[in-house]
């Protein structure tokens, strides 16, 4: 997904919201949120309430909304507002038949990303301004988290300062990850209000799990890899004995293969260990989808791809065994190079690629690929 494609999307969920409060209009933004067959605009609590106790008694009728794109009208009707612990608000209005605009909702943040964000800031007369910004908060124990915004002077501060956040309040901070955009909180105020105006304080979207908002699961290639090491302990020799007994024509390529690299005393346990990689390199790849539904059928191709150019480099007869065991480690060499330079998905994460590394390898041991045969057996 492109950074263009982002603002796009971004663009289709974002909600200017204007409160009238007596003579006075308070201004800001939110996010519109579709699940359950029910449509709803997301804010933060001061927009819709104010900043300060005793909080503004805000009715339906207070609150006007109005899109950024004319997905149905530019006003939308407002039916009912749903408070959650003064930290966000959920605006429910008429159904809107909302078209690709979907993203998921995450309840944690994380610091490596590229965010996106949009809203309605006051020194732009309430037109709409896009901004990126990073983090670097991943505190998971806290329903807040600062984010800076990019491509801003540090010099605007103090009342300039909340002149100019007035409005982005409730814009949502979104990222985007394998063509699936996620929004992971909203603006909520300034950093220090003494301080530069690109700090910025956001809430998360925890109280969403006080509604039947659906929250989801995302997880990074680190987090995969931590997960994986406690999943692999699992494979234990009896469930690499079981594999064996379940598949031995594949158990029997391999053991016939070890048997031409491998001293005699030595192929059992080989066995063995090959089987467990192989095992734990299907968990990998069933991990990994979490983060990329098509990475499996990826992988097929990328290991047939560097199949054809193993097969070209190297020599199925062998002098000696020795011989046989340098191929091999040649072989796995050539495999974690092509992983590093073309999975661009795993960032060059050890663990997994060194269990993807095994997968392929073994697999190709199991198969009829890769063979070591002595030329004089």
């Amino acid at each position: 997904m492109t950074e263009t494609e982002i603002k796009d999307l971004i663009k289709k969920v974002t909600v200017k919201i204007e409160v009238s409060i007596g003579d006075k209009i308070e201004k800001g933004t939110g996010v519109l949120l579709q699940q359950n067959e029910k449509t709803y605009v997301l804010t933060v609590h001061h927009c819709i309430y104010g900043k300060e106790k005793p909080f503004h008694n805000t009715q339906v009728d207070n609150i006007t909304l109005t899109l950024e794109q004319n997905i149905c009208s530019n006003n939308v009707k407002l039916i009912a507002i749903n408070t959650f612990k003064e930290n966000i608000v959920l605006l429910e209005i008429e159904n809107l038949a909302l078209k690709d605009v979907k993203y998921l909702c995450l309840d944690r943040v994380y610091d490596e990303k590229k965010y996106f964000i949009r809203g309605y800031p006051n020194a732009l007369n309430g037109e709409p301004h896009n901004f990126t910004a990073n983090c670097n908060d991943s505190d998971i124990e806290t329903i807040g988290f600062c984010i800076t915004l990019n491509s801003l002077t540090d010099d605007t501060s103090g009342e300039s300062a909340k002149n100019y956040m007035s409005g982005l309040s409730g814009s949502g901070v979104f990222f985007s990850e394998n063509n699936q955009l996620y929004l992971v909180g909203l603006v909520n105020s300034l950093g220090n209000e003494n301080g530069v105006f690109n700090r910025i304080n956001c809430l998360k979207l925890i109280d969403l799990h006080y509604t039947d908002i659906n929250i989801t699961n995302f997880y990074t290639i680190n987090e995969i890899s931590s997960k994986l090491k406690e999943i692999n302990k699992t494979i234990s020799y009896e469930v690499c004995e079981e594999y064996q007994n379940n598949h031995t024509n594949f158990y029997s390529n391999l053991n016939r293969k070890h048997s031409n690299i491998h001293h005699s005393n030595e192929i059992i346990d080989k066995n063995f260990k090959s089987i467990q990689n192989y095992l734990q390199g299907k968990n990998t790849i069933s991990e990994i989808k979490l983060l990329d539904t098509s990475f499996e059928n990826y992988l097929v191709t990328f290991i047939d791809e560097t199949l054809d150019d193993i097969e070209a480099c190297t020599i199925k007869y062998i002098s000696s065994k020795k011989e046989g065991r340098e191929n091999l480690t040649t072989i796995r060499t050539k495999v974690l190079e092509s992983i590093k330079f073309d999975i661009k998905l795993i960032k060059q994460e050890i663990y997994i690629s060194s269990k993807l590394q095994e997968y392929i390898v073994v697999g190709w041991l199991l198969n009829c690929n890769v063979d070591f045969i002595l030329e004089d057996a």
